[in-house]
């Protein structure tokens, strides 16, 4: 297969992409150049096999030893280079994360990992997971255990020239399962091969195409394929329904870009595109596209963890700069001499390498877990303050609170008796739930709630995905049903409204009139309803495990004592107190106030007392810390 520049040029297109989206440097939808590495693989790699096999040379332990020398070594120095910094950075709960998805990589299964450890890709703690990102590789990994036994298979039985009818079929199915798993599987849909094995099923099967005679229609399809790549990069966003639908232009326009570049071109007719592709810069960044992926997000994710400037544009920059230089540090002198066989020329020495770096990797992911994180690194006090007052605690339970409704719906106060009151909230409202409870049974009632995390309890209002409209349209759904009107007879309604007014997601219409709407309409279907004010917020950031309450001094965690006074808290509350204030001339709206009950004897708002943890991070409750409401909740007998 004769080498082309113009696809080094396309894979650095994708990971500048993958680079500013993560960055969150205007790229919104960059993350679709993970997809665009996808079909460049599926077509370089079945391209390769395809005529190893027509030329009766093809081996599959061949084939994999090519794999290793170009996967392997920038995989383990990076990994190893992350488990290190992870000693130095992580407390040990978030340390003994990172050894787990490190033993699963060292499986070829880290996209297994992340699909059962994280809510979703886009948002929350998975932006701190230094790993996170090698979900792509061991998905493409197991791609290629697959594929040279299918092939060869094929090809022994005669059925060469029906492979690429084979092929289409299985890439239909893949993308039919991929469209139908993102209405209800969205983070299966993500993660897993069989929902993504489409995209690299795309590129094998233009690695069976003729080249186009026609310079015209090449550069056409050549300008469609950009297009439909560019497009998503800017027009898509964290919370555009993917893959799925929204996974075909980005797809179909790499495999138009690739298919269009197959064959000559008189150079009186170069095409456009092609050769701004094949531009040195671009094809020099493209070379070192598998190692500048494989560092940039370590480096992010450990800033994001730390709170570094987060925010900070420069500071983002020289993070990338920096991944840059380590990216050709890497190309240079780990990855080239490898694939050249400079180092390790035998595949004998090549298994040996690739055996020990994995098994090294098993190891030390191995002894982080049992050590539970490297708990050795602090003292017994310095540990018990890590606990933070998130127990074993039938109330916290956040893989439910991750699923849609009815799946999240849970019962609260007397068992067996008929729900009178719901609660319907986001984390929040998880964490109060344990008051609310212990406030219902003391009262001898029952109730419901359906709490859904990052998923404000207000209709037609979204905060990170456009499926919280169809969610809570599904609760108030359920509370129009003739039975539970019959029964319940108020509604509560919680959440972290600090984040209405301080999230990327922009609504049409403002939160206040979207709030006051949806208590109308619950009032309207003569429901009670009872308002719970925000409890105090510590930071001013996304919850950051390890920058709350502790600080880093000479690369050890020290835990810092905290308080917020009122003057803080008023200010940081300031859009939301306006809000409340027009919705308590609301007639017939009760509002819950928790702060008197959480102020200290100095008026200032503590994170803990002598009784323990009253939060478990910078905005949520403990359960220690819910107990003190208990008492907001005694009208509910009445």
């Amino acid at each position: 297969m004769p080498y082309r520049p113009d696809i080094d040029g396309l894979r650095a297109i994708a990971v500048i992409g993958v680079l500013l989206f993560h960055a969150d440097l205007g790229v919104s939808g960059g993350y679709v150049g993970v997809d665009v590495f996808f079909v460049i693989s599926g077509f370089l790699i079945t391209g390769l096999i395809i005529k190893e096999l027509r030329e009766k040379r093809f081996s599959v332990l061949g084939f994999w030893e090519r794999r290793a020398r170009r996967i392997v070594p920038a995989l383990f120095v990076v990994t190893l280079t992350t488990l290190l910094l992870g000693y130095v950075f992580l407390l040990p709960a978030e340390y003994e994360t990172l050894g787990s998805s490190a033993l699963w990589l060292s499986l070829i299964s880290s996209n297994l990992f992340f699909w059962k450890n994280t809510n979703s890709y886009f948002g929350g703690s998975a932006e701190e997971m230094p790993l996170l990102h090698t979900w792509s590789l061991s998905l493409e990994e197991q791609f290629y255990l697959i594929v040279p036994f299918v092939l060869l298979f094929l090809f022994r039985a005669g059925k060469s020239r029906s492979i690429f009818w084979i092929i289409c079929s299985f890439v239909l199915l893949s993308c039919c399962l991929s469209i139908y798993g993102m209405k209800n599987y969205g983070s299966a849909t993500f993660y897993l091969l069989p929902t993504r094995a489409w995209e690299l099923g795309a590129g094998s099967l233009v690695a069976f195409a003729v080249p186009i005679r026609s310079v015209r229609i090449r550069s056409m399809m050549q300008w469609l394929g950009m297009a439909c790549i560019l497009i998503p990069f800017f027009m898509y966003d964290r919370i555009t329904i993917f893959p799925g639908i929204s996974a075909i232009p980005p797809v179909a326009g790499t495999a138009f870009l690739i298919w269009s570049g197959i064959g000559e071109v008189p150079k009186a007719n170069s095409l456009q595109i092609q050769r701004v592709l094949s531009m040195k810069l671009l094809v020099w960044i493209g070379l070192l596209s598998y190692s500048l992926y494989l560092w940039h997000w370590p480096l992010l994710a450990f800033n994001e963890y730390l709170v570094i400037l987060k925010d900070s544009v420069p500071v983002k920059i020289s993070i990338l700069l920096i991944a840059l230089l380590l990216s050709w540090i890497s190309w240079k002198f780990v990855e080239q001499p490898i694939r050249l066989r400079r180092m390790f020329g035998s595949r004998r020495s090549v298994v040996i390498f690739s055996s020990m770096a994995f098994s090294l990797l098993l190891i030390c992911s191995s002894a982080l877990i049992s050590k539970g994180g490297m708990t050795g690194r602090y003292s017994e006090d310095f540990l018990s303050h890590t606990e933070r007052g998130l127990s074993e605690d039938p109330f916290f339970d956040y893989g439910k609170a991750s699923k849609e409704f009815p799946q999240n719906k849970s019962s609260l106060g007397i068992e067996g008796n008929d729900p009178i009151f719901f609660l319907w909230g986001d984390s929040h409202g998880m964490a109060l739930a344990r008051a609310i409870d212990a406030a219902a049974k003391e009262s001898s009632i029952a109730g419901e709630s359906a709490v859904k995390t990052s998923t404000l309890p207000v209709l037609g209002w979204v905060t990170s995905k456009a499926s919280q409209i169809n969610y809570n349209e599904s609760v108030l759904k359920y509370l129009e049903g003739k039975e539970q009107r019959e029964s319940i007879s108020h509604v509560i309604l919680a959440g972290r409204w600090w984040l209405a007014s301080n999230q990327s997601y922009e609504n049409e219409s403002s939160f206040e009139t979207r709030l006051i709407s949806t208590i109308d309409r619950i009032k309207g279907l003569g429901y009670s309803v009872s308002l719970f004010r925000q409890v105090p917020q510590w930071t001013d950031h996304w919850q950051t495990p390890s920058s709350f309450p502790f600080q880093l001094e000479k690369l050890s965690w020290e835990y810092k004592e905290m308080t917020l006074s009122e003057e803080e808290l008023e200010k940081r509350f300031a859009q939301q107190n306006q809000i409340f204030s027009n919705i308590e001339k609301v007639s017939g709206v009760r509002i819950i106030d928790p702060l008197p009950l959480l102020k200290g004897s100095d008026g200032q708002y503590q994170i803990k007392d002598q009784g323990g943890w009253i939060y478990y991070d910078d905005d949520h409750l403990s359960g220690y810390g819910a107990m003190k409401l208990k008492s907001l909740f005694n009208f509910l007998g009445n």
